[in-house]
C-alpha cells in the first residue's frame, strides 16, 4: 500500500469517529451514533460501499486514544512479501525454470513442476495448491519476469554505418507545428502537421522529405517513388514497425524493386540513433524559425523546409562525418539505375477480375472492356493510385492492352495543383534561405565554391 493510500484511510477512519472525540459527548449518545453508524453507507477510499461494524468503530477509537492519528494508519503485516502458500523448494524450483526460458508462463511451469515434484520427494498436491496468479505476484516482486530478465545484463551497442551512399536508406515521421485548417468550414481552427523524413543512412542526406496533414502510406508511396525517380534504388530500406511501414503494398513495392525491407525490432529503439538526431536538429534549427515568421500554408511550409534542406542542411559540416551530406554522397554512390518501366510497374496497384461472357469485367463501381481473346479468364488488373483511368490486363504474367471504359462515368483522377507558398513581409532566416535556394537554380550563387559551413551534427 502506498503512502498516499493509508494517508487516505487515515482520514476516512478519523472521518467516521470524529464525532464521538468530543469531549462533552455523552457516552449513550456515543452508543447510538456507533449504532446507526454501523448501519449507514460509507464509501471506502477503495471505492467500496459497505458500513463498517460496530465493533470495527469501537476498535478504531481505542487505537486513535492511544497513538493518535498515525495510529489509524493501517499497518503492513508482518509477514508482508513472504511465501505462505509456495514452500521454498518448489519456489527456488519455478524460479529456475523461469530463468531457463523467461518465455514460459506460469501455467507451463506449474506443470513443470508436478513433473519434477515426485523427484524431489514432494507431493503434487503441494503443486495444486499454487495458482498462477500467486505465482505472478512473487515472480513480478522479486523481478523474475521476462523483460527484466532478459535486460538484467546491459546490452553493448556500437557505432555503425552503411557501406556507402545508396547503400540504405531510413524513414520516420515526427510531429510537425500547428497550422490553419485549410478547410472552408472551421477557418479559424488550427490543425496538426507531420513530418516524413527519407535519410540516407551514410551520407545523411535527406533523399525526400515533406510535412502533411497526416502520415500516411500515400505520402510514404510519394516521397518513396520521388526519391527512386531522382536518386535510383538503395540495397536496403530501414524502418520502425508503425503502421505505414508495416503495410503489404509498402513490403510488394520495395520487393519487385530488389529493395531488402528491415524493420527496428521491437523494444530496441537505438536503431534509430541518425533519424533521432536528425529531428533533434530539424526542431532546433528549423522549427524555432517559424516563430519569427510562421508559415500560413503547407505548401509554404513545405517550400522553407525544402530550401533549408538544400542551402543550411546539406551544405553543413557533419561534426561525426567531418563531410557535409551533400559532399559525402558525391563521393560515391551505391544505389542502382531503375528505368520507368520498372518502377511503374512496381508502384502500380493489382487485382483480378474475372472477364464476363460480353468481354468486361466490373471495378470500382464501373464495367471496363478487356481486349479480346479473354472471355472467361481470371484476369489481373493492374493500374497506378494517380492514374486510375489507365488500367492494364495481365493473364498469365503476359499484359494483353489497357482496358477500355464501357460507360462514361469511368473515374478520372483530377489534379490538383499544389498552392503556391507567398513569402511574407519581415526578415526570417527562412526566406534568406528560400531566395538564396531560388538564386542558386537560377545560376546566381555558385555553391560549389562556396565552403560548407560548420555548426552541430545531426
Amino acid at each position: 500500500m502506498t503512502e498516499e493510500e493509508c494517508e487516505a484511510w487515515a482520514l476516512y477512519r478519523y472521518r467516521v469517529i470524529s464525532p464521538c472525540l468530543d469531549p462533552a459527548t455523552t457516552p449513550q449518545t456515543r452508543a447510538a451514533y456507533l449504532g446507526q453508524l454501523g448501519e449507514q453507507p460509507i464509501t471506502a477510499p477503495t471505492g467500496h460501499v459497505a458500513p463498517p461494524s460496530e465493533r470495527t468503530l469501537r476498535r478504531w477509537l481505542q487505537i486513535y486514544r492511544q497513538g493518535g492519528f498515525a495510529a489509524l494508519r493501517p499497518q503492513p503485516r508482518a509477514d508482508a512479501g513472504q511465501l505462505r502458500a509456495i514452500p521454498p523448494a518448489l519456489w527456488e524450483q519455478a524460479v529456475a525454470f523461469k530463468q531457463e526460458v523467461p518465455e514460459r508462463s506460469a501455467e507451463q511451469v506449474l506443470a513443470l513442476l508436478r513433473a519434477w515434484a515426485p523427484t524431489a520427494g514432494i507431493p503434487t498436491a503441494a503443486v495444486d495448491g499454487i495458482r498462477r496468479s500467486t505465482l505472478y505476484r512473487h515472480w513480478h516482486r522479486a523481478g523474475w519476469t521476462k523483460r527484466r530478465i532478459r535486460t538484467a545484463a546491459p546490452k553493448r551497442y556500437k557505432r555503425w554505418e552503411a557501406a556507402g551512399p545508396g547503400d540504405l536508406w531510413q524513414s520516420d515521421v515526427m510531429n510537425g507545428p500547428f497550422l490553419p485548417d485549410p478547410t472552408p468550414a472551421q477557418p479559424d481552427r488550427m490543425r496538426a502537421t507531420y513530418c516524413l523524413v527519407i535519410l540516407d543512412d551514410y551520407s545523411r542526406r535527406i533523399m525526400a522529405g515533406q510535412f502533411a496533414w497526416s502520415a500516411d502510406t500515400d505520402l510514404l508511396e510519394a516521397l518513396l517513388r520521388q526519391a527512386l525517380e531522382r536518386w535510383g534504388a538503395p540495397r536496403r530500406f530501414y524502418c520502425d514497425n508503425g503502421q505505414i511501414y508495416v503495410s503489404q503494398r509498402l513490403e510488394g513495392i520495395l520487393a519487385r524493386l530488389d529493395i531488402r525491407l528491415i524493420h527496428t525490432p521491437a523494444y530496441t529503439p537505438q536503431g534509430k540513433g541518425k533519424q533521432e538526431k536528425l529531428w533533434g536538429f530539424v526542431q532546433s534549427s528549423f522549427l524555432p524559425e517559424l516563430r519569427v515568421q510562421p508559415a500560413d500554408s503547407l505548401g509554404q511550409l513545405n517550400t522553407w523546409f525544402t530550401a533549408w534542406c538544400e542551402a543550411h542542411y546539406h551544405r553543413r559540416v557533419h561534426r561525426e562525418t567531418g563531410e557535409a551530406p551533400l559532399v559525402r554522397w558525391q563521393a560515391g554512390s551505391l544505389h542502382r539505375s531503375v528505368s520507368w518501366e520498372v518502377l511503374h510497374a512496381a508502384f502500380q496497384e493489382r487485382c483480378t477480375r474475372t472477364v464476363d461472357k460480353t468481354g468486361q469485367v466490373q471495378w470500382q463501381g464501373h464495367r471496363w472492356i478487356v481486349p479480346e481473346g479473354l472471355l472467361q479468364c481470371r484476369v489481373e488488373l493492374r493500374w497506378d493510385p494517380h492514374a486510375p483511368e489507365t488500367i492494364d490486363v495481365w493473364y498469365e504474367n503476359q499484359c494483353y492492352g489497357q482496358a477500355g471504359a464501357a460507360d462514361q462515368a469511368a473515374p478520372v483522377l483530377e489534379a490538383t495543383p499544389a498552392p503556391k507558398p507567398a513569402m511574407g513581409p519581415g526578415l526570417s532566416y527562412l526566406t534568406i534561405l528560400a531566395r538564396q535556394r531560388e538564386a542558386r537554380h537560377q545560376g546566381g550563387i555558385d555553391w560549389a565554391a562556396r565552403p560548407p559551413e560548420r555548426t552541430d551534427d545531426v
